[in-house]
């Protein structure tokens, strides 16, 4: 990964940023691995030919102006003209892969679609890409005045109930402000990132563990910051990869509680984990009082292996390892990532969750079907 600080002049004040951009003279995907926590992509169309007239330069000036210190990602490539006559579509493959893994691994997408069709700035790419993100979490979309033919992605955006921005500073200012927002606690569980079983047996639909990790870990960095807490209930995924997995996340600290297939494999997770600079806890279970619900909630693995059974309303055990398959407990529920959409879930949502426990009624929790 080619990382490169651009020295901007605001006023009298020289400030940075950090641009990562492809570097085709290296491994493509191999770029990707290195912290790209609390990162913004700049997606929306590139220039084709002129490559000063880019609307990315006015991002790097504007994100250092606002002073954020994350790293922003910039699918521009220079040579990619060059490179598409030496190697034709394997050219193309590799910036594909590259903008994909550069797109799910950052914390947030900005789509500013400056089209203009007849200055080389088409958007052809911009309108699938779109199409792909515009309605998850972590993406901003905005259109300039004056921009060609943006009406069609303005409808999606209106009845995704989804706000679009018509100023530049404006967006990076919403997103550079949601990316250091006061921190939070959120909450998963048997996300078994790189692990083939699970990936067959619980019939996840991704096509291979690649796409698996990937999505699981956009879908985490799109909602979690730098600032927030997660406690994740067991079962994290291969030790192989974990390292790396680990790395590319958002968290301020990160309670892992062990699952069965942890426990098998505590000292390569425990070597694994060894991060300067991430705060990352072992534990076989957490617990802690939510003042603003007044609940105590525990949080373990396996909900059925504990010595005492906390009593609701004043206790709820949030637990993992059966992937949502009797979600619902009287006492507690699951927080696999199966069955919350391969989504970390917020504090307000284990609120809602653990309110609505007492409106569930004997149908939820019967262990056997009647006829």
């Amino acid at each position: 990964m080619k990382i490169t600080v651009n020295e901007m002049r605001v006023g009298e004040v020289v400030t940075t940023v950090k641009v990562v951009r492809v570097d085709p003279d290296s491994d493509t995907l191999g770029q990707l691995s290195a912290n790209l926590n609390n990162s913004i992509f700049l997606a929306g169309p590139c220039p084709r030919e002129d490559y000063n007239n880019d609307w990315r330069n006015e991002a790097f000036e504007i994100l250092s102006d606002l002073g954020f210190q994350g790293n922003v990602i910039t699918p521009t490539n220079a040579r990619f003209k060059e490179l598409r006559e030496k190697y034709g579509s394997e050219a193309l493959k590799q910036q594909t892969l590259w903008e994909n893994e550069a797109m799910k691994k950052a914390s947030a997408l900005v789509f500013w679609v400056d089209r203009h069709i007849k200055d080389g700035h088409p958007a052809f790419t911009t309108n699938i890409e779109f199409g792909d993100w515009y309605n998850k979490e972590g993406v901003y979309v905005g259109f300039p005045e004056g921009a060609d033919k943006n009406e069609y992605l303005k409808c999606r955006m209106d009845m995704a109930k989804k706000p679009y921005y018509a100023d530049l500073r404006e967006m990076l200012t919403a997103v550079v402000q949601n990316l250091d927002r006061p921190g939070d606690r959120f909450f998963t569980s048997d996300t078994h990132f790189s692990q083939q079983r699970t990936l067959e047996l619980s019939r996840r639909p991704f096509v291979d563990t690649h796409e698996m990790d990937l999505e699981m870990i956009s879908n985490w960095n799109k909602r979690v910051t730098m600032n927030d807490d997660v406690y994740h209930a067991g079962d994290f995924g291969d030790p192989e990869t974990m390292r790396d997995i680990v790395s590319c996340l958002n968290f301020k600290t990160l309670h892992l509680i062990l699952g069965n297939y942890d426990r098998d494999a505590i000292e390569k997770i425990t070597e694994a984990l060894d991060l300067p600079g991430r705060d990352i806890e072992l534990m076989e279970t957490a617990e802690f009082y939510d003042p603003d619900s007044g609940r105590t909630y525990h949080i373990v693995h396996e909900p059925d292996e504990g010595k005492t059974v906390p009593e609701y309303p004043d206790d709820v055990v949030l637990f993992g390892h059966i992937h949502g398959r009797a979600f619902a407990k009287e006492n507690g529920f699951d927080l696999a990532a199966d069955y919350h959409n391969f989504t970390p879930i917020s504090m307000e949502q284990v609120r809602w969750f653990a309110n609505a426990i007492q409106y569930w009624d004997h149908n939820v929790f019967c262990t056997k079907a009647s006829v």
